[in-house]
């Protein structure tokens, strides 16, 4: 898959609740790029993925796939990290990258597709 990442993701299975994903950021090189993601309903809900298991196409698509009510977002509790004893968001760097497009104004020429699907 293309890098730097698209910007809407939906998840094969809910994560704190929700499937469908904004990347705001991303960064790293080689095997350890990441993607931070923000739930569409919950700006409060966030996560840190790496690159390499965003590409698992049984995890998680791009774009924002239509998910029948029997599996939609429902709340859970927040996810924690047992080796550092904090949440998900405590790990997070919530400010959206130079080209999200969520900056307004912008100086990026080309910022990345909004809504891409794979091929």
């Amino acid at each position: 898959m293309r890098w730097p990442p698209v910007k809407s993701w939906t998840s094969s299975l809910p994560i704190k609740g929700f499937r469908h994903f904004v990347a705001i950021n991303y960064g790293g090189k080689g095997i350890d790029r990441w993607v931070i993601l923000v739930a569409v309903l919950d700006g409060k809900a966030s996560l840190r993925i790496l690159w390499s298991e965003m590409n698992d196409g049984s995890k998680w698509s791009t774009g924002w796939l239509e998910v029948n009510r029997v599996n939609a977002n429902s709340l859970v509790d927040k996810t924690r990290d047992d080796k550092t004893d904090t949440t998900i968001e405590d790990q997070t760097c919530l400010h959206p990258s130079e080209d999200s497009g969520l900056l307004v104004p912008t100086n990026i020429i080309s910022p990345r597709p909004w809504n891409l699907k794979k091929k």
